[in-house]
């Protein structure tokens, strides 16, 4: 890349490790920190890589899921294997001779909380008013792609929508179908993790957005996976912590890790999926391309 765009290589940092140290505090930002010179910098890592070493995530086999502002699903891989349709990612991991591929969703927290906002809820009236209404939404369905969507559409234009409104919904309703929405967005990154050859007999379900049981269990339903809630919280800021640990030798290995591996008290499992969700997916699965092609002759 850097011959192709006629770059000069002594532009760039140098490659080190992510538990290599990178410099050390200069007297400026050690001010500005509040924090004493000269303490060690270690070179660190992505969020989302970070997050898989905080959880414990250091072997080729489980598979997580983080719900934030967006969604991500990971699985590491010992070698670079990439996706030939183009609908994962894959990245470096924060240890050596590891990636990890990943399926990007775009909207979850992000589209979640700005129809909550919208229709004038709280979070506890998300999930009481939403589940109220039964499964399927009585024919309504919402599409999450407010910011352009990555797994698996690849797409920046891709716009959201509610289809099928009709005088019977309610906010309600309309609650619902964003929760579903996203749920079923979760469901194609994953279909698009396990094109790749990447078994998931059941996932690590950690994020902010991943907190109320009726959400979690709609959760399980779609993507029909048991989901096993992480007990450990702020899993990126822990994944920095070990890194630095391991960068200034506190750790000698990652075996010297206290609780290294994030533990789970309970396992969600799937309820089997009702004709009603299952139409509904069949609906939003069949959405995408005429909405896609709709925008592109405006």
């Amino acid at each position: 890349m850097i011959d192709a765009l006629n770059l000069r290589s002594d532009w760039l940092p140098k490659l080190i490790p992510s538990s290599s140290i990178a410099g050390h505090l200069t007297p400026e930002a050690s001010e500005h920190l509040d924090l004493p010179p000269g303490l060690p910098v270690v070179t660190g890592a992505a969020d989302t890589a970070a997050a898989l070493l905080g959880s414990g995530v250091v072997n080729p086999g489980v598979v997580q899921l983080t719900i934030g502002t967006g969604a991500q699903i990971v699985s590491l891989r010992d070698q670079p294997i990439a996706d030939p349709r183009k609908h994962t990612h894959l990245y470096r991991s924060a240890l050596p001779q590891q990636w990890y591929a990943l399926a990007a969703i775009q909207n979850a927290g992000l589209a979640l909380e700005w129809v909550r906002d919208m229709l004038g809820l709280t979070w506890q009236q998300v999930y009481t008013q939403a589940f109220a209404v039964p499964a399927g939404c009585e024919g309504l369905t919402f599409l999450p792609y407010l910011t352009g969507e990555r797994t698996p559409h690849l797409d920046p234009n891709a716009r959201g929508a509610w289809v099928g409104l009709g005088l019977h919904h309610s906010r309600s309703h309309l609650m619902r179908a964003a929760l579903e929405g996203v749920a079923f967005s979760l469901k194609q990154g994953l279909e698009a993790m396990t094109a790749i050859n990447i078994s998931v007999p059941a996932l690590n379900l950690t994020g902010g957005g991943t907190i109320d049981p009726v959400w979690q269990q709609l959760i399980a339903d779609v993507l029909q996976v048991p989901l096993h809630p992480l007990t450990m919280s702020a899993a990126s800021s822990r994944g920095a912590a070990i890194l630095a640990g391991l960068g200034t030798e506190i750790y000698r290995s990652l075996s010297t890790v206290p609780k290294l591996e994030a533990g789970y008290d309970r396992v969600i499992t799937p309820n089997t999926v009702t004709p009603e969700l299952e139409a509904a997916w069949h609906r939003y699965q069949s959405l995408y391309s005429p909405l896609h092609d709709w925008r592109r002759a405006q």
